[in-house]
């Protein structure tokens, strides 16, 4: 097998879960671009396509421009992969003539992708006897694309999941071989939603391979009429409009995604604020009146009103001092 990931859980577990199992995994392939950035490369010299790497390596320091690149770093696949004894190859092009070559030469016979960012060129995808298959966090065919987790948080779901699918070129589109419900309760955390998705994935994912190593495997087509698409989350996927939700939703978004993406803008009434966590929500409209209310509070903390109900708000360093007026369109 070779294993396509990056660092964090959603890769690392799974690849971790294999290796236990007794899969024979041939070497791990991660995506260059997501840890180097150009000052990492001499001026004018275009990277080469893959190159072997040695020891695990971070850059220190480095802040990414969009949530969507953090990732966990507890976990390491890449530090897996290398006590295993695994070869590690890091990526820049994966259509280059010599990174197909160099991959080809493995002979696998299954290609395995948990959380790579980039697209498998065609040559990969028809490469293994056995089949490519993709570990998915959610209930496909809904919610296709690269952060279906934020959306989770971001549209108030109560329940996700997690799908093993075969590749093809279209995204997330492939059969599906297994799938597996994932509760969403109130107040769960990003990173806690992603570990449990990977530990579900993870089983899952020993479970498809050897299925496809027995010839046991089974798959069924996604029902394109229910399939949805989301994109990377934006800046203004961020915003929280509290005047436009009822609080528990306000709650669970700041609660899921803060930590993970960084203090969260919240546009209520005539104002902005930063939240860095959500403490509680009352809403009597959903059975959770405020029966009294809280003494008096910190300066780093709010009660906000939302379209239904309250939340109880811990707000980013500074704000105490700052409320930021909304904008007309904000507002």
């Amino acid at each position: 097998m070779l294993f396509f990931g990056m660092e964090g859980v959603f890769s690392a577990l799974p690849l971790q879960a294999l290796l236990r199992a007794g899969v024979t995994v041939c070497a791990l392939v991660v995506p260059a671009s997501w840890r180097q950035g150009p000052a990492d490369q001499p001026k004018g010299q275009r990277p080469p396509p893959l190159r072997p790497l040695l020891a695990p390596t971070s850059r220190h320091g480095a802040r990414p421009l969009l949530p969507v690149l953090n990732r966990a770093l507890a976990v390491s696949p890449v530090a897996l992969a290398l006590q295993a004894g695994l070869p590690v190859w890091e990526v820049s092009r994966l259509q280059a003539e010599e990174a197909i070559a160099t991959l080809a030469a493995y002979q696998p016979d299954v290609l395995c992708v948990a959380c790579f960012p980039y697209r498998l060129p065609v040559p990969l995808l028809t490469l293994p006897r056995l089949g490519a298959i993709n570990l998915h966090p959610s209930l496909l065919p809904a919610l296709r694309g690269p952060e279906p987790l934020f959306w989770v948080f971001r549209e108030g779901l109560s329940e996700t999941g997690v799908t093993v699918h075969l590749l093809e070129e279209r995204l997330d589109a492939g059969p599906i071989i297994d799938q597996e419900r994932i509760g969403v309760p109130d107040g769960i955390t990003y990173a806690e939603l992603e570990r449990r998705c990977a530990l579900c994935g993870a089983r899952l994912l020993v479970r498809a391979v050897q299925a496809l190593a027995a010839g046991t495997a089974r798959s069924y087509p996604q029902d394109e009429q229910r399939s949805s698409y989301r994109p990377a989350p934006s800046p203004a996927d961020l915003l929280v409009p509290a005047s436009d939700w009822p609080a528990r939703r306000v709650y669970n978004f700041i609660r899921g995604v803060a930590s993970w993406a960084g203090p969260l803008p919240v546009t209520s009434q005539q104002e902005m604020l930063f939240a860095s966590d959500a403490l509680a929500w009352w809403d009597p409209s959903a059975g959770r009146p405020l029966t009294s209310l809280p003494g008096a509070l910190p300066a780093t903390e709010r009660l906000l009103p939302c379209g239904s109900g309250l939340v109880h708000l811990r707000l980013a360093s500074g704000e105490a001092a700052h409320a930021v007026p909304a904008s007309p369109e904000q507002s």
